[in-house]
């Protein structure tokens, strides 16, 4: 069974979880704390992702230089990433320095200074990245799509926050964000590699002997998702496009189905968007599907760039397999191809201590339990072409159907669309 894990609760309510994989000599530790932009309140958009920058700039132990000798002394390496809904804290190295690792990662997530100085320097770093964002434009219309098809959801909001927020901040919006958000109950440990449970145990024991306290989260919204279009002008060579709907949430059953379907409709080089759009007609370089999946709901979308001429012909085409989804559902052939992709794809995604790291986490934070590999692949056989028709008809409907363009223009060259 992969991953085979171990998970104890410790007595403030963190849960710890490991996997022993004794053919590696790495080991991946990261802090999961279940803290993402979604949960922002409204003067505080990309307060989550300047925290996790904070982090990095020093603690009462280490300065920010002293953080980052640290981990390169014994070549490791560390980051963080800051998503929807959680943010991680990690470190890879090698098996034999994990205690180092445990002791930056358990300091920088518990007691960052938040200096008002560091604050107002990293400002610049933060709006630079807001800057370049903003020039990304291949990057900028999945935050558009988000944004437009969740109608001012908390989860629809840019991770990164507006130039307006991140220039607002001070240093009580940081202590009092940590003080709602980072409490032990809300924390999952993740490590894999080559170790044992208890070592990692005893880490967390030692490291976290004074974090106390619980969250309490309210609810989020259910989301309005209806159809809309929206164009953001911009001078750009290529125009920008996401086509979508509403999709399954992390949790619902027909995610596995829709997996199989996002594959063969757009998730590789032999998909129905791909070959139609690119192989056959050249109309763009870069043509794919994809889908978002949160707790309680998800969004779907077809992504093109694509010269401006001709974004009324990839939109067409885009809605043209949407429908052909809906009344025919998939072929055998693109059924055994799509579920191997996906099975090949999980599998080899997972051979190395970061990956199964972040699998542990996740698993836990969206199941309460560590999924396994075989699971997986076990529903994912289990999908059949009823299960794909009838999740298309659910899904792909004209109530959900949203676009959104980055472009050099003025109006677009459709006013509606259907399926």
């Amino acid at each position: 069974m992969i991953p085979q894990a171990e998970i104890t609760t410790l007595p403030n309510g963190s849960k710890v979880i490991t996997e022993n994989i004794p053919s590696l000599r790495s080991a991946a530790l990261g802090v999961m704390v279940g803290a993402g932009s979604g949960d922002e309140l409204p003067d505080e958009a990309g307060l989550t992702h300047f925290i996790e920058h904070m982090a990095f700039k020093g603690t009462d132990k280490r300065t920010a230089f002293q953080i980052a000798e640290t981990i390169d002394a014994v070549g490791g390496k560390i980051n963080a990433y800051t998503g929807k809904e959680y943010t991680v804290y990690y470190s890879v190295v090698l098996d034999k320095h994990l205690d180092v690792a445990a002791d930056v990662i358990s300091d920088i997530f518990l007691n960052p200074l938040l200096r008002t100085e560091d604050i107002e320097m990293e400002k610049g770093v933060v709006l630079e990245e807001i800057n370049m964002y903003e020039d990304t434009p291949d990057e900028l219309i999945h935050d558009l799509f988000a944004e437009t098809i969740l109608h001012n959801h908390p989860l629809g909001k840019p991770t990164l926050g507006s130039k307006a927020s991140v220039g607002g901040f001070k240093r009580e919006s940081f202590t009092k964000y940590r003080s709602r958000l980072y409490k032990p109950d809300n924390v999952i440990v993740a490590a894999a590699g080559n170790l044992e449970h208890k070592q990692v145990l005893d880490f967390c024991q030692s490291f976290f002997a004074g974090f106390s306290g619980a969250v309490s989260k309210p609810p989020l919204p259910e989301p309005i998702i209806k159809s809309e279009i929206k164009l953001k002008t911009k001078k750009t060579e290529q125009t920008h496009l996401c086509l979508g709907v509403r999709g399954p949430s992390q949790t619902s059953e027909d995610r596995y189905s829709f997996t199989v379907m996002d594959t063969i409709l757009g998730g590789s080089m032999s998909s129905r968007l791909f070959q139609e759009v690119r192989e056959k007609r050249g109309l763009a370089y870069s043509i794919f599907s994809t889908g978002m999946p949160f707790r309680d709901f998800g969004i779907f979308y077809a992504y093109s760039g694509c010269d401006k001429k001709n974004l009324g012909q990839v939109v067409e085409l885009i809605l043209e397999q949407f429908r052909l989804m809906r009344s025919e559902g998939i072929t055998e052939k693109e059924m055994e191809r799509g579920k191997e992709h996906l099975k090949g794809n999980l599998v080899l995604g997972m051979e190395s201590s970061p990956s199964r790291m972040n699998w542990l986490a996740k698993s836990q934070f969206y199941y309460g339990r560590v999924m396994t590999v075989e699971e997986v692949f076990e529903k994912i056989d289990q999908v059949s072409q009823t299960d794909i028709i009838q999740l298309a008809n659910n899904y792909l409907k004209n109530e959900y159907l949203t676009l959104t363009v980055i472009g050099d223009l003025d109006k677009l060259p459709l006013d509606r669309f259907v399926l």
